[in-house]
């Protein structure tokens, strides 16, 4: 079995998909830009969907987020980072996701799990991962799910790898 690629920020890109690959030539200028005098290597993995750039990043990615937060860009709408990659299998993503919750959230803390699905070959919705992570934390852990919780159960599924965190609502950066 291959073992994914690691990267740990993912970033969406506004426009067309289909369209010219112009974002995602921008989209690495802002991010280039942004991380700019920040020392280590930014290494871009390839996605191999339109509009959707991995990042894997000498820096810590919350980090990252916070200065591209501050930072003049076009074409960036959405940027999460992520903590963990697994192999996109609902068993593996369901075993990272425990793991991160039981070092993070305490009990009696809420929660809301959102998953943004590129490439149906292992996981055929969203819905079904959204609703398989929920179920299981609910059983194993003293924790709600709610529409304003305390934690974000962030799945980012991109083909044969899935980024996964658990994220304050803050830490990801939704723009325009």
């Amino acid at each position: 079995m291959k073992v994914p690629e690691s990267f740990n920020l993912i970033v969406t890109l506004s426009g067309q998909k289909g369209g010219p690959a112009g974002e995602e030539i921008v989209g690495i200028e802002e991010i280039e830009m942004a991380l700019s005098r920040y020392e280590g290597e930014l290494r871009v993995r390839d996605s191999d969907f339109p509009n959707v750039l991995k990042f894997d990043l000498d820096m810590d990615p919350f980090e990252a987020v916070n200065i591209i937060r501050n930072s003049p860009t076009t074409v960036i709408s959405k940027v999460v980072p992520v903590e963990a990659v697994v192999r996109t299998r609902l068993d593996s993503i369901i075993e990272r996701v425990a793991s991160l919750v039981s070092e993070k959230v305490k009990a009696g803390e809420s929660f809301r799990v959102i998953c943004d699905l590129r490439g149906r070959r292992y996981i055929k919705s969203p819905e079904e991962v959204v609703e398989a992570v929920s179920d299981f934390l609910m059983e194993r852990f003293p924790i709600k799910e709610s529409e304003d919780p305390n934690w974000i159960i962030q799945i980012e599924v991109v083909g044969e790898a899935t980024g996964v965190s658990v994220l304050k609502p803050h830490d990801v950066l939704k723009k325009g």
